[in-house]
């Protein structure tokens, strides 16, 4: 909890996030659109992504042993943990999970459906920005070499993102509560 704990911290110091929280609307930049550049909003650069997707990739994949899915596996199905602060922690993982199960506004470019959220999610995230997946880069080039449609797309993505971080930070919260929980009954 504590390593979950400390990299939503990590994340809230990320320009990214500071400017998600101050001004969540964003323009898009005309000139990035042009250059076919799919981070085309004024004010945010492919190096605040990157910062933001570092943080984020230990919250959502088991291999640290943090994830909110190990979270779930080893801390919220133990016996100690008051039944109270297992629901909340069910509820913000399930509007997460919501969140991603949803379809996209995005058809898929080679089949005739839209793309599920968390599709297009995975994409962006392992076809080029935190990993170079095999099956997801070429999807990734193609949906973010696209001009004016891949400015959508980025929009999706920091949407997507700010939904991410709403509730990881309301994890923390439950986070911290189990932890008081704990050291109150030692």
């Amino acid at each position: 909890m504590h390593l979950f704990n400390e990299r939503v911290d990590r994340l809230d110091r990320c320009k990214l996030a500071k400017r998600m929280d101050e001004d969540p609307h964003y323009k898009a930049d005309y000139e990035q659109m042009v250059k076919r550049q799919w981070i085309s909003v004024d004010g945010i650069t492919e190096d605040d992504i990157d910062a933001f997707v570092l943080n984020v990739r230990p919250l959502i994949q088991d291999n640290d042993g943090y994830s909110i899915h190990c979270l779930a596996k080893g801390v919220y199905s133990r016996n100690d943990v008051p039944d109270n602060l297992k629901d909340e922690f069910k509820n913000h993982r399930k509007k997460w999970r919501d969140y991603i199960k949803s379809p996209s506004i995005f058809k898929h470019y080679q089949e005739d459906r839209n793309f599920s959220s968390k599709e297009l999610f995975d994409i962006l995230l392992y076809g080029g920005l935190a990993h170079s997946n095999r099956d997801k880069v070429m999807s990734f080039y193609a949906i973010t070499k696209q001009g004016a449609f891949s400015s959508v797309v980025c929009a999706w993505f920091l949407s997507t993102l700010r939904t991410f971080i709403g509730v990881v930070r309301d994890i923390r919260v439950v986070n911290k509560k189990v932890l008081e929980h704990y050291n109150a009954n030692k």
